[in-house]
């Protein structure tokens, strides 16, 4: 539908061309404030801001969106952004780089109930959400940053879950499914903050069988409602507190070997949430030589590896050196995701929501959606029992296609 194709476009970023917005900066140089074995610390390709699209609610992300015309305005519209909401940034991510990461995402709602605009967006513009549409080849992880309301989520496989404050969804499409990520509205403040990021897939577990893990921290949102044909693992993510509290490191996955526990991946990376309090905070992540890394200020300015980076800014790091260094340069800290792993070199051709490694897969994997092997699409307005039907209606041919 287009309403579909809009959504996926403005918040998916579902071409993989490069949608950086700003030329890549570096400023001056400065002597880093680090320990003496900073010489062996990554150093930073480049610094980029990227577009920053209105959505949800779009008449307020529009207004940013002007106010950030203006160069001595900018500021303002990102410290406005940051409580209210309304817009989106897609991040293309090139392998050269990113390898094994594909995009990242960083989406800022609000459903205000007394929005006079929000009924009319929702029915001629966008639906609240992404409905149902195909994935393969790769993972999506979707995490709710705490104390935001998340999504609410319904697969052609017959899973149903929501999830928010805090809770990470890692999705494994291997082969072929069809996924609905409708905002939950269900919570009490109606404010949504997340990332989703894509995660390629080794050539050998790309047509794997789907799988969800579904991971919290503390009093984080997750409730799987029913499982259907899908595996669903829930459990818990480790999270560091250093420093007397300084330091808070909420570790998704790592397979750097600092906190064992989180999500169980297919190729070996670290996704890091960090959060550094007050002015002069210093922090050191351990990372293998020759892995990529990125770095995105959720909010503040820290220093990486010798290089100021500002609220909204993406940090590409270089794949030498050891250990990443972050310091926190405002008074009311600092707030970083980093996507750190190790890059699996095989060549990527994508479609859409296909992420394959020749077009021959693409081909394959669009002609199989068209047939119905991920399952047939179901309306975002469908109850539950005629979802449900749906997924059953689907089933054999699922089971048939892969024989």
């Amino acid at each position: 539908s287009l309403s579909l194709s809009l959504s996926l476009s403005l918040s998916l970023s579902l071409s993989l061309r490069p949608s950086r917005s700003a030329p890549c900066r570096l400023p001056p140089s400065r002597p880093p404030r680090h320990a003496a074995s900073c010489s062996s610390m990554r150093a930073p390709l480049s610094v980029v801001r990227h577009a920053r699209l209105p959505v949800w609610p779009a008449w307020q992300g529009l207004v940013l969106g002007a106010l950030s015309l203006a160069a001595p305005l900018r500021p303002l519209a990102a410290a406005l952004e940051a409580p209210f909401g309304g817009r989106v940034c897609p991040i293309s991510l090139q392998q050269a780089e990113a390898d094994p990461f594909v995009l990242l995402v960083h989406h800022r709602h609000s459903f205000r109930p007394l929005d006079p605009l929000r009924p009319l967006f929702a029915a001629l513009v966008l639906p609240e959400g992404f409905p149902a549409h195909p994935h393969r080849g790769f993972e999506t992880v979707t995490y709710v940053l705490p104390g935001r309301d998340g999504l609410a989520h319904r697969d052609s496989l017959g899973c149903k879950m929501r999830y928010g404050d805090g809770a990470v969804q890692w999705m494994t499409a291997g082969r072929g499914m069809l996924h609905e990520e409708m905002w939950d509205l269900k919570g009490e403040c109606r404010e949504h903050e997340l990332y989703q990021i894509w995660l390629n897939l080794p050539p050998e577990a790309k047509m794997e069988s789907p799988r969800v893990q579904l991971l919290g921290a503390g009093d984080s949102v997750v409730e799987v409602e029913r499982n259907g044909e899908m595996p669903v693992r829930v459990g818990k993510y480790p999270t560091l507190e250093l420093q007397e509290g300084r330091v808070r490191v909420r570790y998704l996955a790592d397979s750097s070997g600092v906190a064992p526990g989180g999500a169980e991946t297919r190729s070996p990376v670290t996704i890091a949430h960090v959060t550094l309090a007050g002015s002069g905070t210093q922090h050191e992540l351990p990372l293998p030589q020759g892995w990529s890394c990125i770095v995105y200020v959720r909010s503040g300015a820290v220093d990486i590896g010798g290089t100021v980076a500002s609220r909204y800014d993406t940090c590409y790091m270089g794949r030498e050196g050891g250990p990443l260094a972050l310091e926190s340069r405002t008074r009311n800290g600092a707030d970083v995701l980093v996507l750190a792993g190790e890059p699996i070199g095989a060549p990527i051709v994508a479609s859409g929501t296909m992420v394959m490694n020749t077009q021959g897969q693409v081909d394959d994997a669009l002609r199989a959606y068209r047939e119905g092997a991920f399952g047939l699409p179901w309306e975002h307005t469908a109850t539950d029992a005629e979802w449900v039907e749906r997924c059953w209606q689907a089933l054999p041919l699922m089971r048939s296609s892969r024989l």
